[in-house]
């Protein structure tokens, strides 16, 4: 298992790895915006992992502002295979708390952080071993959060 904190040091890391010489250990993708290329993934023994930012609800870009936008009564993390396209893969656990009337962004990022942190300690003995994933059954919306999308919503300034 290795964490990598930017694109640079994951071009870094599979520098010297394909998918003949695979990287031994489990590529977690840990609340990043760094989309891990196909030959990455590939080249990796273990099945890697992404913390979504989001409920299976939100997959894509800006899934906080999405749910804020549309005052969400609840909201969550997401961890899953990691695949392309992303937030794809299959689901393998969530992490759901309740968004009251009022909470602001920065108040549904801080509680977005300790939702994810549970769901990774959680996964924890899995992630740290050979072992895949087991899936838990939720699905993807079908929708994608995208850029696009977040400029047709009410409200937007």
């Amino acid at each position: 298992m290795i964490a990598v904190p930017g694109k640079e040091a994951l071009d870094r890391l599979y520098a010297t790895f394909d998918e003949g010489s695979p990287f031994p250990g489990r590529l977690i993708g840990f609340v990043t915006d760094v989309i891990v290329p196909i030959g990455y993934l590939k080249a990796t023994r273990l099945a890697p992992v992404n913390f979504h930012p989001g409920p299976p609800e939100y997959p894509g870009l800006r899934a906080i502002e999405f749910a804020h936008r549309e005052r969400a009564r609840s909201y969550g993390v997401t961890a899953h295979a990691m695949t392309l396209p992303v937030d794809s893969g299959q689901i393998i656990g969530v992490n759901r708390f309740p968004v009251p009337a009022g909470t602001t962004d920065d108040t549904l990022r801080f509680q977005t952080w300790r939702a994810a942190y549970a769901l990774l300690l959680h996964l924890l003995p899995v992630l740290a071993s050979d072992a895949a994933p087991t899936p838990v059954g939720a699905e993807w919306a079908e929708r994608v959060c995208t850029d696009a999308a977040w400029r047709t919503l009410p409200g937007e300034t």
